[in-house]
Protein backbone atom coordinates (compact mmCIF):
# COMPACT_ATOMS: atom_id res chain seq x y z
CA UNK A 1 0.00 0.00 0.00
CA UNK A 2 0.80 3.75 -0.74
CA UNK A 3 1.37 5.90 2.59
CA UNK A 4 -1.70 7.72 1.16
CA UNK A 5 -3.78 4.79 0.76
CA UNK A 6 -4.58 3.40 4.65
CA UNK A 7 -6.18 5.51 7.34
CA UNK A 8 -6.87 4.17 10.93
CA UNK A 9 -9.02 6.33 13.14
CA UNK A 10 -9.77 4.82 16.79
CA UNK A 11 -13.39 5.97 17.45
CA UNK A 12 -13.70 4.40 20.73
CA UNK A 13 -10.91 2.15 22.55
CA UNK A 14 -7.66 3.99 22.52
CA UNK A 15 -5.50 4.81 25.62
CA UNK A 16 -8.21 3.59 27.84
CA UNK A 17 -10.17 1.19 28.53
CA UNK A 18 -13.73 2.05 26.94
CA UNK A 19 -15.38 -0.65 24.56
CA UNK A 20 -13.81 -0.60 21.14
CA UNK A 21 -14.52 0.88 17.58
CA UNK A 22 -12.36 1.74 14.95
CA UNK A 23 -12.44 2.90 11.42
CA UNK A 24 -9.97 1.64 8.60
CA UNK A 25 -10.10 3.42 5.32
CA UNK A 26 -8.45 1.18 2.69
CA UNK A 27 -8.59 3.83 -0.55
CA UNK A 28 -11.78 4.25 -0.35
CA UNK A 29 -13.31 1.41 1.43
CA UNK A 30 -14.46 2.25 4.85
CA UNK A 31 -14.24 -0.72 7.12
CA UNK A 32 -15.63 -0.31 10.71
CA UNK A 33 -13.76 -2.90 13.20
CA UNK A 34 -15.68 -4.02 16.02
CA UNK A 35 -18.46 -1.59 17.22
CA UNK A 36 -18.87 -1.95 20.92
CA UNK A 37 -20.27 0.11 23.95
CA UNK A 38 -21.43 -0.26 26.94
CA UNK A 39 -24.48 0.54 28.57
CA UNK A 40 -24.66 4.12 29.40
CA UNK A 41 -25.03 4.43 25.56
CA UNK A 42 -23.29 7.97 26.11
CA UNK A 43 -20.15 9.75 25.36
CA UNK A 44 -18.09 11.11 22.55
CA UNK A 45 -16.93 7.78 20.74
CA UNK A 46 -20.86 7.23 19.91
CA UNK A 47 -21.32 10.44 18.38
CA UNK A 48 -18.49 10.25 16.68
CA UNK A 49 -19.98 6.85 15.53
CA UNK A 50 -22.91 8.64 14.99
CA UNK A 51 -21.37 10.75 12.14
CA UNK A 52 -19.69 8.05 10.05
CA UNK A 53 -22.09 5.31 9.92
CA UNK A 54 -23.57 6.16 6.84
CA UNK A 55 -20.54 6.20 5.20
CA UNK A 56 -19.21 3.15 6.51
CA UNK A 57 -18.77 -0.04 3.80
CA UNK A 58 -18.62 -2.74 6.30
CA UNK A 59 -18.77 -3.96 9.45
CA UNK A 60 -16.52 -6.86 11.06
CA UNK A 61 -17.44 -7.70 14.44
CA UNK A 62 -14.88 -9.89 16.84
CA UNK A 63 -16.45 -11.36 20.22
CA UNK A 64 -20.00 -11.74 21.25
CA UNK A 65 -20.03 -9.09 24.49
CA UNK A 66 -21.13 -5.58 24.89
CA UNK A 67 -17.70 -4.09 24.45
CA UNK A 68 -17.65 -5.21 20.76
CA UNK A 69 -21.35 -5.37 19.65
CA UNK A 70 -22.59 -2.93 22.04
CA UNK A 71 -23.29 -0.30 19.65
CA UNK A 72 -24.32 -2.09 16.85
CA UNK A 73 -28.12 -2.75 17.09
CA UNK A 74 -28.64 1.65 17.57
CA UNK A 75 -25.99 2.53 14.83
CA UNK A 76 -27.81 -0.25 12.47
CA UNK A 77 -31.42 0.91 13.53
CA UNK A 78 -31.07 4.61 14.00
CA UNK A 79 -27.89 5.72 12.35
CA UNK A 80 -27.60 4.38 9.01
CA UNK A 81 -25.13 1.70 9.46
CA UNK A 82 -27.19 -0.57 7.13
CA UNK A 83 -23.74 -1.81 5.07
CA UNK A 84 -22.89 -5.68 5.28
CA UNK A 85 -22.12 -7.26 8.60
CA UNK A 86 -19.70 -10.00 9.05
CA UNK A 87 -19.04 -12.07 12.27
CA UNK A 88 -18.35 -15.92 12.61
CA UNK A 89 -21.43 -17.86 12.97
CA UNK A 90 -20.93 -18.43 16.47
CA UNK A 91 -20.55 -14.55 17.52
CA UNK A 92 -23.84 -13.59 15.14
CA UNK A 93 -25.91 -16.64 17.79
CA UNK A 94 -24.30 -15.44 20.84
CA UNK A 95 -23.97 -11.78 20.34
CA UNK A 96 -27.71 -11.83 19.39
CA UNK A 97 -28.50 -13.56 22.86
CA UNK A 98 -25.82 -10.86 24.45
CA UNK A 99 -27.69 -7.77 23.33
CA UNK A 100 -31.31 -9.42 23.53
CA UNK A 101 -30.14 -9.43 27.29
CA UNK A 102 -28.85 -6.25 27.62
CA UNK A 103 -31.77 -4.53 26.16
CA UNK A 104 -34.36 -6.67 28.47
CA UNK A 105 -32.19 -5.43 31.51
CA UNK A 106 -31.96 -1.66 30.37
CA UNK A 107 -35.48 -1.71 29.86
CA UNK A 108 -36.21 -2.47 33.38
CA UNK A 109 -34.13 -0.40 34.68
CA UNK A 110 -35.71 2.71 32.15
CA UNK A 111 -37.74 3.86 30.00
CA UNK A 112 -34.90 2.80 27.29
CA UNK A 113 -35.55 3.97 23.69
CA UNK A 114 -32.48 4.06 21.99
CA UNK A 115 -33.53 0.28 20.69
CA UNK A 116 -35.31 -2.63 21.61
CA UNK A 117 -35.51 -6.52 20.84
CA UNK A 118 -36.50 -6.21 17.72
CA UNK A 119 -34.04 -3.93 16.54
CA UNK A 120 -31.60 -6.19 17.82
CA UNK A 121 -33.01 -8.85 15.78
CA UNK A 122 -33.01 -6.61 12.56
CA UNK A 123 -29.16 -5.69 13.27
CA UNK A 124 -28.12 -9.66 13.52
CA UNK A 125 -30.70 -10.71 10.73
CA UNK A 126 -27.83 -8.40 8.42
CA UNK A 127 -25.06 -9.90 9.56
CA UNK A 128 -22.92 -12.40 7.54
CA UNK A 129 -22.20 -15.38 9.21
CA UNK A 130 -18.41 -17.03 8.16
CA UNK A 131 -16.72 -19.87 9.52
CA UNK A 132 -12.89 -19.18 10.20
CA UNK A 133 -10.32 -19.28 7.38
CA UNK A 134 -13.40 -18.63 4.82
CA UNK A 135 -12.20 -15.57 2.75
CA UNK A 136 -15.11 -13.44 1.67
CA UNK A 137 -15.06 -10.32 -0.40
CA UNK A 138 -16.33 -7.15 -0.12
CA UNK A 139 -18.06 -7.06 -3.24
CA UNK A 140 -18.69 -4.14 -5.64
CA UNK A 141 -16.26 -1.27 -5.87
CA UNK A 142 -14.50 -2.74 -3.07
CA UNK A 143 -14.51 -6.14 -4.33
CA UNK A 144 -10.45 -6.21 -4.25
CA UNK A 145 -10.84 -5.69 -0.14
CA UNK A 146 -10.99 -9.92 1.25
CA UNK A 147 -11.59 -10.35 4.83
CA UNK A 148 -11.08 -13.40 6.60
CA UNK A 149 -11.87 -14.55 10.14
CA UNK A 150 -9.16 -16.53 12.40
CA UNK A 151 -9.90 -18.26 15.72
CA UNK A 152 -8.75 -15.56 18.33
CA UNK A 153 -8.88 -18.05 21.41
CA UNK A 154 -10.56 -15.79 23.91
CA UNK A 155 -14.49 -17.03 23.14
CA UNK A 156 -16.63 -18.97 20.87
CA UNK A 157 -16.44 -18.29 17.40
CA UNK A 158 -14.05 -15.06 18.72
CA UNK A 159 -11.93 -13.41 15.21
CA UNK A 160 -9.08 -11.81 14.45
CA UNK A 161 -9.51 -10.69 11.31
CA UNK A 162 -7.04 -10.23 8.03
CA UNK A 163 -8.13 -7.26 5.27
CA UNK A 164 -6.25 -7.91 2.60
CA UNK A 165 -6.00 -6.02 -1.01
CA UNK A 166 -3.64 -7.54 -3.24
CA UNK A 167 -0.31 -8.07 -1.99
CA UNK A 168 -0.80 -5.79 1.31
CA UNK A 169 -2.73 -7.31 4.18
CA UNK A 170 -3.84 -5.71 7.68
CA UNK A 171 -4.13 -8.16 10.74
CA UNK A 172 -7.05 -6.91 12.86
CA UNK A 173 -6.03 -8.67 16.48
CA UNK A 174 -8.24 -7.95 19.72
CA UNK A 175 -8.67 -9.65 23.05
CA UNK A 176 -6.88 -12.77 21.84
CA UNK A 177 -5.41 -15.91 24.17
CA UNK A 178 -2.77 -18.43 22.76
CA UNK A 179 -3.54 -21.12 25.41
CA UNK A 180 -5.94 -23.45 25.40
CA UNK A 181 -8.57 -23.33 27.95
CA UNK A 182 -11.02 -25.42 29.25
CA UNK A 183 -13.60 -24.98 26.30
CA UNK A 184 -11.36 -23.23 23.71
CA UNK A 185 -8.28 -23.95 21.49
CA UNK A 186 -5.39 -21.17 21.29
CA UNK A 187 -5.78 -18.42 18.46
CA UNK A 188 -4.75 -19.31 15.06
CA UNK A 189 -1.59 -16.38 15.74
CA UNK A 190 0.58 -19.38 16.65
CA UNK A 191 0.80 -22.66 15.86
CA UNK A 192 -0.86 -25.06 17.74
CA UNK A 193 0.16 -22.60 21.13
CA UNK A 194 4.02 -23.57 20.85
CA UNK A 195 4.80 -20.20 20.46
CA UNK A 196 5.77 -20.74 16.36
CA UNK A 197 4.11 -17.59 14.42
CA UNK A 198 1.76 -18.95 11.77
CA UNK A 199 2.95 -18.44 8.58
CA UNK A 200 -0.39 -16.97 6.93
CA UNK A 201 -0.52 -14.49 9.69
CA UNK A 202 3.14 -13.73 9.63
CA UNK A 203 4.13 -9.85 8.58
CA UNK A 204 1.06 -7.75 7.77
CA UNK A 205 1.57 -4.99 6.46
CA UNK A 206 -0.08 -3.01 9.73
CA UNK A 207 -0.49 -4.74 12.92
CA UNK A 208 -3.79 -3.65 14.73
CA UNK A 209 -4.03 -5.24 18.77
CA UNK A 210 -4.44 -4.10 22.24
CA UNK A 211 -2.48 -3.79 25.47
CA UNK A 212 -5.40 -4.65 27.69
CA UNK A 213 -3.38 -6.51 30.16
CA UNK A 214 0.05 -5.00 29.31
CA UNK A 215 0.58 -3.23 33.01
CA UNK A 216 -0.85 -6.72 34.78
CA UNK A 217 1.02 -9.80 35.10
CA UNK A 218 -1.19 -12.56 34.86
CA UNK A 219 -0.55 -15.80 36.47
CA UNK A 220 -0.74 -18.96 34.94
CA UNK A 221 -4.16 -19.99 33.76
CA UNK A 222 -4.06 -22.98 35.75
CA UNK A 223 -3.00 -21.31 38.93
CA UNK A 224 -6.05 -18.70 38.02
CA UNK A 225 -8.70 -21.29 37.61
CA UNK A 226 -7.60 -22.99 40.93
CA UNK A 227 -7.67 -19.47 42.77
CA UNK A 228 -11.49 -19.25 41.13
CA UNK A 229 -12.74 -22.12 42.15
CA UNK A 230 -10.88 -22.03 45.82
CA UNK A 231 -12.35 -18.53 45.79
CA UNK A 232 -15.83 -20.28 45.57
CA UNK A 233 -15.18 -23.15 47.62
CA UNK A 234 -14.29 -20.76 50.52
CA UNK A 235 -17.43 -19.16 50.55
CA UNK A 236 -19.37 -22.48 49.91
CA UNK A 237 -17.69 -24.32 53.12
CA UNK A 238 -18.89 -21.45 54.87
CA UNK A 239 -22.29 -21.81 54.22
CA UNK A 240 -22.73 -18.74 52.17
CA UNK A 241 -24.13 -17.46 48.64
CA UNK A 242 -21.86 -16.63 46.11
CA UNK A 243 -22.41 -14.02 43.05
CA UNK A 244 -19.98 -14.11 40.41
CA UNK A 245 -20.79 -11.54 38.12
CA UNK A 246 -20.81 -12.75 34.51
CA UNK A 247 -21.25 -11.43 30.06
CA UNK A 248 -24.52 -13.01 29.24
CA UNK A 249 -23.02 -15.08 26.07
CA UNK A 250 -18.97 -14.97 25.48
CA UNK A 251 -16.75 -15.43 28.66
CA UNK A 252 -19.50 -16.69 30.87
CA UNK A 253 -19.02 -20.20 29.21
CA UNK A 254 -15.86 -20.80 30.11
CA UNK A 255 -16.54 -19.84 33.76
CA UNK A 256 -20.12 -22.50 33.52
CA UNK A 257 -17.79 -24.95 32.14
CA UNK A 258 -15.28 -24.86 34.52
CA UNK A 259 -17.61 -24.81 37.90
CA UNK A 260 -19.89 -27.63 36.50
CA UNK A 261 -16.67 -29.64 35.93
CA UNK A 262 -15.59 -28.73 39.67
CA UNK A 263 -19.67 -29.39 41.13
CA UNK A 264 -19.93 -32.84 39.24
CA UNK A 265 -16.46 -33.88 41.79
CA UNK A 266 -18.31 -33.07 44.75
CA UNK A 267 -21.94 -34.81 45.99
CA UNK A 268 -21.40 -32.77 49.61
CA UNK A 269 -21.08 -29.51 47.03
CA UNK A 270 -24.00 -30.41 45.37
CA UNK A 271 -25.76 -31.23 48.22
CA UNK A 272 -25.54 -28.28 49.90
CA UNK A 273 -25.75 -25.61 47.16
CA UNK A 274 -27.39 -25.20 43.31
CA UNK A 275 -25.41 -23.79 40.82
CA UNK A 276 -27.48 -21.16 39.04
CA UNK A 277 -26.99 -19.37 35.61
CA UNK A 278 -28.98 -16.00 35.82
CA UNK A 279 -29.82 -14.14 33.00
CA UNK A 280 -33.14 -12.60 30.93
CA UNK A 281 -31.80 -14.71 28.37
CA UNK A 282 -29.72 -17.74 30.10
CA UNK A 283 -31.67 -20.73 28.71
CA UNK A 284 -30.98 -19.49 25.20
CA UNK A 285 -27.44 -19.13 25.93
CA UNK A 286 -27.05 -22.37 27.23
CA UNK A 287 -28.98 -24.25 24.30
CA UNK A 288 -27.19 -22.06 21.90
CA UNK A 289 -23.61 -22.75 23.48
CA UNK A 290 -24.41 -26.19 23.34
CA UNK A 291 -25.08 -26.18 19.53
CA UNK A 292 -21.44 -24.02 19.03
CA UNK A 293 -19.30 -27.57 20.13
CA UNK A 294 -17.80 -27.31 17.10
CA UNK A 295 -16.59 -23.72 17.62
CA UNK A 296 -15.03 -24.93 21.12
CA UNK A 297 -11.83 -27.03 21.29
CA UNK A 298 -10.94 -30.52 20.05
CA UNK A 299 -12.41 -32.85 22.84
CA UNK A 300 -15.89 -31.30 23.48
CA UNK A 301 -17.39 -33.23 20.77
CA UNK A 302 -17.68 -36.11 23.09
CA UNK A 303 -19.47 -36.28 26.15
CA UNK A 304 -18.54 -33.58 28.85
CA UNK A 305 -15.76 -35.29 31.26
CA UNK A 306 -17.05 -35.62 34.63
CA UNK A 307 -20.85 -35.27 34.04
CA UNK A 308 -21.13 -38.56 35.56
CA UNK A 309 -24.06 -40.19 32.88
CA UNK A 310 -23.55 -42.29 30.27
CA UNK A 311 -26.02 -40.12 28.03
CA UNK A 312 -24.35 -36.77 28.88
CA UNK A 313 -24.36 -34.51 25.96
CA UNK A 314 -21.17 -32.20 24.56
CA UNK A 315 -21.27 -29.15 26.73
CA UNK A 316 -23.88 -30.81 28.51
CA UNK A 317 -23.37 -28.19 31.87
CA UNK A 318 -25.94 -30.97 33.67
CA UNK A 319 -25.12 -28.77 37.20
CA UNK A 320 -25.73 -25.90 35.71
CA UNK A 321 -29.32 -24.67 36.52
CA UNK A 322 -30.89 -21.64 34.12
CA UNK A 323 -33.17 -19.46 35.69
CA UNK A 324 -34.19 -15.91 34.07
CA UNK A 325 -35.77 -14.10 36.58
CA UNK A 326 -35.11 -13.56 39.98
CA UNK A 327 -38.31 -14.22 41.43
CA UNK A 328 -37.58 -17.98 39.97
CA UNK A 329 -34.47 -17.70 41.92
CA UNK A 330 -35.92 -17.37 45.17
CA UNK A 331 -39.07 -19.80 43.88
CA UNK A 332 -36.25 -22.47 43.58
CA UNK A 333 -34.11 -21.22 46.59
CA UNK A 334 -37.55 -21.22 48.70
CA UNK A 335 -38.40 -24.67 47.63
CA UNK A 336 -34.77 -25.71 48.63
CA UNK A 337 -35.37 -24.46 51.75
CA UNK A 338 -39.30 -26.40 52.51
CA UNK A 339 -37.38 -29.46 50.76
CA UNK A 340 -34.50 -29.42 53.61
CA UNK A 341 -37.11 -28.61 56.45
CA UNK A 342 -39.23 -31.56 55.21
CA UNK A 343 -37.13 -33.88 54.34
CA UNK A 344 -37.93 -35.42 50.95
CA UNK A 345 -36.79 -37.93 48.80
CA UNK A 346 -33.42 -39.20 47.33
CA UNK A 347 -32.05 -39.08 44.10
CA UNK A 348 -29.30 -36.48 42.19
CA UNK A 349 -32.37 -33.80 40.81
CA UNK A 350 -34.27 -34.06 44.75
CA UNK A 351 -30.27 -33.52 45.95
CA UNK A 352 -30.07 -30.51 44.02
CA UNK A 353 -33.55 -29.07 44.60
CA UNK A 354 -32.66 -29.65 48.28
CA UNK A 355 -29.26 -27.52 48.08
CA UNK A 356 -30.29 -23.75 50.05
CA UNK A 357 -27.47 -22.01 48.68
CA UNK A 358 -26.41 -21.11 46.00
CA UNK A 359 -23.74 -19.93 43.52
CA UNK A 360 -25.00 -17.94 41.34
CA UNK A 361 -23.67 -16.66 37.74
CA UNK A 362 -25.29 -13.30 36.92
CA UNK A 363 -24.98 -11.11 34.58
CA UNK A 364 -24.28 -8.28 33.76
CA UNK A 365 -20.25 -8.43 33.99
CA UNK A 366 -19.99 -4.67 34.81
CA UNK A 367 -22.77 -4.64 38.05
CA UNK A 368 -24.24 -1.49 37.28
CA UNK A 369 -27.37 -3.22 36.33
CA UNK A 370 -29.29 -6.41 35.68
CA UNK A 371 -29.30 -9.46 38.03
CA UNK A 372 -25.21 -9.19 39.20
CA UNK A 373 -26.41 -5.96 40.77
CA UNK A 374 -29.60 -7.15 42.50
CA UNK A 375 -28.40 -9.78 43.94
CA UNK A 376 -25.07 -7.84 45.12
CA UNK A 377 -27.47 -5.28 47.00
CA UNK A 378 -29.30 -8.14 48.40
CA UNK A 379 -26.12 -10.72 49.57
CA UNK A 380 -23.83 -8.03 50.62
CA UNK A 381 -24.36 -7.53 53.76
CA UNK A 382 -23.78 -11.00 55.05
CA UNK A 383 -20.82 -11.85 56.39
CA UNK A 384 -20.68 -15.86 54.96
CA UNK A 385 -21.39 -14.46 51.10
CA UNK A 386 -18.65 -13.67 49.20
CA UNK A 387 -18.16 -11.94 45.45
CA UNK A 388 -15.87 -13.61 43.12
CA UNK A 389 -14.50 -11.61 40.16
CA UNK A 390 -13.95 -12.98 36.88
CA UNK A 391 -12.85 -9.63 35.81
CA UNK A 392 -11.91 -6.17 36.38
CA UNK A 393 -15.57 -4.41 35.07
CA UNK A 394 -15.22 -1.51 32.69
CA UNK A 395 -14.23 1.86 34.15
CA UNK A 396 -16.70 4.00 35.95
CA UNK A 397 -18.94 0.55 36.87
CA UNK A 398 -19.68 -0.58 40.46
CA UNK A 399 -17.87 -4.39 39.09
CA UNK A 400 -14.71 -1.30 38.65
CA UNK A 401 -15.32 -0.17 41.64
CA UNK A 402 -15.41 -3.04 43.78
CA UNK A 403 -11.86 -4.41 41.98
CA UNK A 404 -10.22 -1.32 43.16
CA UNK A 405 -11.29 -1.66 46.61
CA UNK A 406 -10.19 -5.03 46.46
CA UNK A 407 -6.66 -4.20 45.05
CA UNK A 408 -6.05 -1.54 47.49
CA UNK A 409 -6.59 -3.86 50.58
CA UNK A 410 -4.77 -6.89 48.67
CA UNK A 411 -1.40 -4.54 47.28
CA UNK A 412 1.86 -5.29 49.13
CA UNK A 413 5.49 -3.72 48.93
CA UNK A 414 6.28 -5.95 45.65
CA UNK A 415 3.21 -4.37 43.71
CA UNK A 416 4.85 -3.31 40.48
CA UNK A 417 2.35 -1.95 37.18
CA UNK A 418 -0.56 -2.21 38.83
CA UNK A 419 -1.03 -5.35 40.21
CA UNK A 420 1.73 -8.27 41.89
CA UNK A 421 1.18 -11.43 40.29
CA UNK A 422 0.45 -13.07 43.45
CA UNK A 423 -2.44 -10.32 44.61
CA UNK A 424 -4.33 -10.96 41.71
CA UNK A 425 -5.69 -14.66 42.70
CA UNK A 426 -5.59 -13.04 46.66
CA UNK A 427 -8.86 -13.51 47.98
CA UNK A 428 -9.86 -10.49 50.18
CA UNK A 429 -12.20 -9.31 52.77
CA UNK A 430 -13.17 -5.63 52.83
CA UNK A 431 -12.85 -4.08 56.20
CA UNK A 432 -16.44 -4.43 58.69
CA UNK A 433 -18.07 -1.17 57.67
CA UNK A 434 -16.92 -0.64 54.46
CA UNK A 435 -19.40 1.12 52.53
CA UNK A 436 -20.14 1.66 48.67
CA UNK A 437 -22.57 3.70 47.21
CA UNK A 438 -25.44 1.82 44.75
CA UNK A 439 -27.93 3.56 42.56
CA UNK A 440 -30.61 1.36 41.87
CA UNK A 441 -33.24 2.18 38.86
CA UNK A 442 -36.27 0.40 38.27
CA UNK A 443 -39.28 0.55 35.84
CA UNK A 444 -42.65 0.19 37.62
CA UNK A 445 -45.67 0.82 36.74
CA UNK A 446 -47.95 3.29 37.76
CA UNK A 447 -50.72 3.16 39.94
CA UNK A 448 -54.36 4.84 41.40
CA UNK A 449 -54.08 8.24 40.36
CA UNK A 450 -50.75 8.06 38.70
CA UNK A 451 -51.95 5.97 36.23
CA UNK A 452 -55.20 8.04 35.51
CA UNK A 453 -52.95 11.27 34.85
Amino acid sequence: MSANSIQFTAISGANNEDAVCYLLEIDEAKILLDCGSFEEYSGEGLAQLQRVARQVDAVLLSHADAAHVGAYPVAFERWGLTCAAYATQAVAMMGRVCMHDVTKALRAREDFELFDERAVDRAFDNVTALQYSQPVSLGGRHSGITVTAHAAGHSVGGAVWTISNGAETVLYAMDYNHMREAHLGGSSLLVGGQGRVNERLARPSLLITDAYNAQYRLPPRRRRVEAFVDAVGQAVRRGGNVLVPVDSAARVLEIAYVLNEWWGRDRARRESHTLYLLGRCSRKARAFAQSLVGWMADGLGSATPGAGSADAKPFDLRHVVAVQSLAELDRRMGQADQDRRGGGGGGRRQQQQRARHAVVLASLDSMSLGFAQDLFVRWAGARNNAVVMPQRGPPGSLARRLYTRWLKHTQRKDVRNGAAEAELVRPARLPVGSDIAVTLRRRVALQGAELEA
